[in-house]
C-alpha cells in the first residue's frame, strides 16, 4: 500500500525589488559558476547520492569536495546543497530508469507514413507503464515518473534510431542554465552567514538581505534589507503553514529579459481530497507541449 506524507511544501515566487536586482544576478551568476563545476565534477559519483538520502545534501556533497572557489563558508554550504539536490533528484530519475530500461521496444515508436511522420505510439506506453506500476507493489515509482522517463527515452530513438542501454547515455550533464541558489545550506533566517530574512505579515512585507560580490569580485553583504511586498495568497498560507529556508532564482523571459525571484516556500497540512464519486469538475495541468515526430 503507498504512503503519503501528511505535508506538503508550497512555493509563491517574488520578484525582488528593482534596486536589488543587479546585485541579486551577480550572486546567482556567481553560484551558477560554482554549481556547474561541482556537478561536472560529481557527475561520475551519481549512484553514490542515490545510496545514501540522509541529512541535508551539502554534507554528502562536502564527503567528496570541498569548494572549487571559495566565496565563503556558508555561501559553499549553499551553492554544495543545491548540487546535492539535483544529483539526489537525478539519481531517484536513474532508477526510474533501470525500471523501464527492460520494457523499452520499438513498440513504443509509431511508424513512419506517407501522411504522418514517426512519433511514440502513447496508447502502448501507458498500458506498458500502468502493468510496470502495478508490478512493481511496494514501489512508490509514480505513473508520470515512468511515463516522463519512457517519453525521453524514445526522443533518444528519435535521433539514435535505438534505445539507451544507461541512465548517462540518455541524460546529459544536468548544469544550471540560470542561477538557482537554496538557502537552505545556511544557518537560518534569523543567524544566517549568506542571507537574513525577517518577516512583519501584519505589515505584508519581507525583509531581505543577501551577501553578494559587487563589480569587481569583492563579497560584501548588502548595506540595506531590501524590502519585499508578500502576496495576499502567501500571507494566507503563513498564518497555517511553516515557512522553509527560501531558494533565489533567475528567471529569463522570451525576449531576453533577467531577473531575480525569490522563492518562499511554505510547509502546509496536505489537503483532505475529496472521494472521487463525489468530484464533479477536474483541472488538469501539464508542464510541456507533446511534440509529435
Amino acid at each position: 500500500m503507498r504512503t503519503s506524507r501528511p505535508h506538503q511544501p508550497l512555493t509563491y515566487d517574488v520578484r525582488l525589488p528593482d534596486e536589488a536586482q543587479a546585485d541579486a544576478l551577480r550572486l546567482l551568476d556567481a553560484s551558477k559558476a560554482v554549481v556547474n563545476q561541482a556537478l561536472t565534477l560529481l557527475w561520475p559519483c551519481l549512484d553514490e547520492f542515490g545510496r545514501e538520502r540522509v541529512g541535508p545534501a551539502w554534507k554528502q556533497v562536502g564527503k567528496y569536495m570541498g569548494s572549487p572557489k571559495s566565496h565563503g563558508d556558508r555561501q559553499w554550504r549553499c551553492e554544495s546543497e543545491t548540487v546535492g539536490r539535483i544529483l539526489r533528484q537525478q539519481a531517484e530519475r536513474k532508477k526510474t530508469f533501470e525500471l523501464v530500461q527492460p520494457i523499452l521496444s520499438d513498440g513504443f515508436i509509431r511508424p513512419k507514413t506517407e501522411k504522418r511522420p514517426a512519433g511514440k505510439n502513447r496508447p502502448a506506453i501507458k498500458e506498458a507503464v500502468t502493468s510496470l506500476q502495478k508490478s512493481l507493489e511496494e514501489d512508490e515509482t509514480s505513473f508520470v515518473a515512468l511515463h516522463n522517463v519512457i517519453e525521453q527515452a524514445c526522443n533518444f530513438f528519435f535521433r539514435t534510431d535505438r534505445f539507451p542501454t544507461r541512465y548517462e547515455e540518455l541524460q546529459p550533464l544536468p548544469l544550471l542554465k540560470v542561477g538557482m541558489l537554496t538557502y537552505a545550506g545556511d544557518d537560518g533566517r534569523e543567524k544566517g552567514q549568506a542571507y537574513r530574512l525577517a518577516l512583519d505579515v501584519d505589515a505584508g512585507v519581507a525583509r531581505f538581505r543577501f551577501r553578494y560580490p559587487d563589480e569587481a569580485g569583492i563579497w560584501h553583504w548588502r548595506k540595506v534589507d531590501t524590502i519585499i511586498p508578500l502576496p495576499d495568497c502567501l500571507k494566507e498560507r503563513l498564518d497555517d503553514g511553516e515557512l522553509m529556508a527560501p531558494t533565489l532564482r533567475e528567471e529569463r523571459r522570451a525576449d531576453g529579459e533577467r531577473f531575480a525571484v525569490l522563492d518562499f516556500t511554505v510547509e502546509v497540512e496536505k489537503e483532505v481530497l475529496p472521494a472521487w464519486e463525489s468530484v464533479e469538475r477536474v483541472l488538469g495541468a501539464d508542464w510541456g507541449v507533446h511534440v509529435e515526430r
